[in-house]
C-alpha cells in the first residue's frame, strides 16, 4: 500500500465530528492565504472550491454527506445559502464540462505548487476529508487528488 493510499484510508476512517473539525480548522488557516491569490481573475479560494467540486464529480455523484460537510465552505465562499439540490446541479453541470474540469485542475496545481509542503499537505487533507465524507474515496477521486501532490 502506498503512502497516498494510507492517507486515503485514514481520511475514510475519520468519524463525522472529527471530519467537520478538521475542515473547519484547516479552512480557517488555508482560506485567508488562498483569498489573496489571483489566477486569471479567480481567487485561490474559488479555485480550491471548484477543485473540490471537480474531485467529487470525478466519481459521478455528490453524496448528502459530502454536501453536508461542504456546506459551511460553500456558504463562506458564495455568501449565500446553496441547497443540496442546487449543489447537485452544479456538480452535474461540471461533469459535462470536462475541458473546464481539466483547466480547474491545472489552475489548482499551479496555485499550490508554490506553497510550502505543509500548506500543500493541509489542502490535500481537506480535499481528502471532504471526498471521504461518504465513507470512501473512490479511485477516480483519488486520481484527482493525487495530482495535487506532484
Amino acid at each position: 500500500m502506498t503512502e497516498f493510499d494510507k492517507l486515503c484510508q485514514e481520511a475514510e476512517d475519520i468519524d463525522w465530528e472529527t471530519r467537520c473539525a478538521i475542515v473547519r480548522g484547516k479552512s480557517q488557516e488555508i482560506l485567508p492565504i488562498l483569498q489573496k491569490i489571483d489566477v486569471e481573475g479567480s481567487s485561490g479560494a474559488e479555485i480550491l472550491l471548484l477543485f473540490i467540486f471537480a474531485s467529487m464529480t470525478a466519481d459521478g455523484r455528490l453524496s448528502e454527506e459530502e454536501y453536508a460537510l461542504l456546506y459551511p465552505l460553500l456558504k463562506d465562499f458564495l455568501g449565500d445559502d446553496i441547497n443540496y439540490s442546487d449543489a447537485k446541479k452544479a456538480v452535474k453541470g461540471m461533469k459535462a464540462e470536462s475541458k473546464e474540469l481539466k483547466a480547474i485542475t491545472e489552475k489548482m496545481i499551479e496555485v499550490i505548487g508554490s506553497f510550502s509542503p505543509e500548506l500543500r499537505k493541509d489542502i490535500v487533507l481537506v480535499v481528502m476529508v471532504i471526498c471521504a465524507s461518504d465513507g470512501r474515496i473512490s479511485l477516480r477521486e483519488r486520481a484527482w487528488i493525487r495530482r495535487l501532490l506532484f
